[in-house]
């Protein structure tokens, strides 16, 4: 009988097990280990695992493949517990949010002949914890896969296999690539978040502001309602890169606070729209693209659906004739006009 191992049975850990579950194999075993006992026993009650342990040794005692689902910076204490417990030809992964120190401290802890292959699924709630776990989870989503030094043939396609009968889709990737696409993608999404509701919230009339917002707010705050303790740790091991790609979306924020500042001078709001309608396409792409797919090239991979240039979508639907002459008359009333319109309002009165 195959035995695998789950360390952490929070929102991830607690997926994986049920998601392996549905497969209904009567050759898997899945053992589960978690700091917190309740969680433990919540997650055989749940069935994520068919049995929960308190001691990390009894765990992974003849597991064929360990899988480590705790925040990233917990992940080094489990691999150094597992340096004196593995035995060689064991298989071990991950699920950390950031991988360059992950495949570091895999390389220094874990003994020759174990194979470690680091992992990321994108996927994830607003909410965590093994009682928001659900076996659909991973469903389509991409399952980042960078194997270690030393991994084998066999590991790899181990733990590809456990990807694909989650219902995930394998993604090979380089570390220092994954961690600079994380923070583009990821991270700085999430500083966003918190850079909001950080916004919002110390203003003296939050609680008057607060009855205004809407999906718009809630949407872009979700991010806020994640593991502050998991969102801490990938930040504190992505620095470097999260830091880049922050000071590039200060520098276009800056920008468009300008162009908002410069819409009512002339050729202002050409330029704000211009910009608008190029962000509004390259999301329209990556959603159609990426998330939808909508369109297909015949090898899998999906299309750009064409819009135009932003140049054409400017002059052909934001910035026609009519609508130019609407932002020169908002903004630019005729002054003659508007002396007759004071001056009826002031017989009236």
């Amino acid at each position: 009988m195959d035995k695998i191992a789950i360390i952490g049975l929070g929102l991830i850990g607690g997926s994986i097990g049920l998601a392996l579950k549905q497969q209904k194999r009567a050759d898997l075993q899945i053992f589960g280990f978690d700091a917190d006992v309740n969680t433990g026993n919540k997650a055989v009650k749940r069935h994520a695992v068919d049995k929960s342990v308190w001691k990390l040794p009894e765990a992974v005692d003849g597991a064929k493949l360990i899988v480590i689902a705790t925040p990233v910076l917990s992940i080094r204490e489990a691999l150094q517990n597992l340096s004196e417990l593995v035995q060689p030809g064991t298989v071990v992964t991950d699920t950390g949010g950031t991988k360059r120190m992950v495949m570091e401290w895999a390389e220094e802890y874990l003994p020759k002949g174990v194979s470690f292959i680091g992992g990321n699924p994108l996927a994830g709630k607003d909410q965590t914890g093994i009682d928001k776990a659900g076996g659909d989870l991973f469903k389509n989503a991409r399952y980042c896969l960078i194997p270690g030094k030393s991994a084998t043939e066999n590991a790899i396609q181990l733990v590809t296999d456990m990807v694909e009968d989650m219902g995930a889709k394998p993604y090979f990737i380089d570390a220092f690539e994954h961690d600079s696409f994380a923070a583009a993608m990821t991270h700085l999404p999430l500083l966003v978040s918190e850079a909001l509701v950080a916004a919002a919230a110390k203003s003296p009339t939050w609680r008057e502001m607060a009855r205004l917002a809407a999906s718009g707010f809630e949407s872009t705050s979700a991010l806020c309602a994640t593991d502050p303790l998991n969102n801490l740790d990938q930040l504190m091991t992505n620095r470097d890169m999260v830091v880049h790609w922050t000071n590039e979306a200060i520098r276009e924020l800056v920008q468009f606070r300008d162009r908002v500042n410069g819409a009512t001078n002339e050729g202002g709001a050409e330029v704000l729209g211009t910009a608008l309608a190029k962000n509004w396409e390259a999301r329209e792409v990556w959603h159609a693209r990426y998330i939808t797919g909508e369109t297909d090239d015949g090898v899998g991979e999906k299309k750009a659906p064409s819009f135009g240039s932003p140049g054409e979508i400017m002059a052909d639907f934001m910035l026609g004739t009519k609508l130019r002459e609407r932002y020169q008359k908002a903004m630019n009333p005729d002054e003659k006009k508007e002396a007759e319109y004071r001056q009826r309002r002031f017989r009236r009165s």
